[in-house]
C-alpha cells in the first residue's frame, strides 16, 4: 500500500479498496484520540468550551472523513453524495446535541436517544457497506480497480 495523505484526505477523485479505507479510518480514529485529549486538558471534557472545541474538531474531521468515504463509496459504484449525506446527519446531529436539545452528554433524553439509535444505525451501514463489502470488480464509471492495480 502507498499511503498518499492528500489523495485519501482531500480529494474524492477516484476509487479506494477496503485495506486503504481502514488505513484511513484508523489514521483519523488516531488523530481524533489525540486532539480529543489535548482538548480535554485545556478545556475540560464537559465544559462548554470542551463540547464547543471537540464540535469545532468534528467540523475539521467532516472534510476529511466525506473524502475517504466518497472514494469508498465510488469503489462500490455509488455516488459520493452518500458520504455527504452520512457527514450532514452527524453533524447536524452534533449540532443539536451541542445546543442541549438531546440532553447532556452523558445522559440523554428521549431525542438524545434517538439521536444515538441513528447514528448506531449509520455506523453498521457504513461498516457493512464500505469497511466489509468488496468493491466493484474491474473498471467502474469512477476509475479502474484499485485492488487489481
Amino acid at each position: 500500500m502507498n499511503f498518499d495523505f492528500n489523495r485519501l484526505y482531500l480529494t474524492t477523485d477516484g476509487r479506494i479498496g477496503r485495506q486503504d479505507f481502514w488505513m484511513g479510518v484508523i489514521g483519523l480514529i488516531v488523530a481524533g484520540i489525540v486532539i480529543s485529549l489535548i482538548v480535554s486538558l485545556i478545556f475540560g471534557w464537559m465544559t462548554t468550551g470542551g463540547q464547543w472545541a471537540v464540535f469545532i474538531v468534528q467540523l475539521a474531521f467532516a472534510y476529511p472523513g466525506y473524502c475517504l468515504m466518497a472514494k469508498r463509496f465510488q469503489d462500490r459504484d455509488k455516488p459520493a453524495m452518500y458520504a455527504a449525506i452520512v457527514v450532514g446527519i452527524n453533524i447536524v446531529i452534533s449540532f443539536l446535541t451541542l445546543l442541549g436539545i438531546a440532553g447532556p452528554p452523558a445522559s440523554p433524553n428521549v431525542l438524545g436517544w434517538i439521536f444515538n439509535l441513528i447514528s448506531f444505525a449509520i455506523g453498521i451501514w457504513i461498516l457493512i457497506e464500505l469497511g466489509i463489502l468488496r468493491g466493484t470488480v474491474g473498471s467502474n464509471q469512477y476509475g479502474p480497480d484499485p485492488v487489481a492495480e
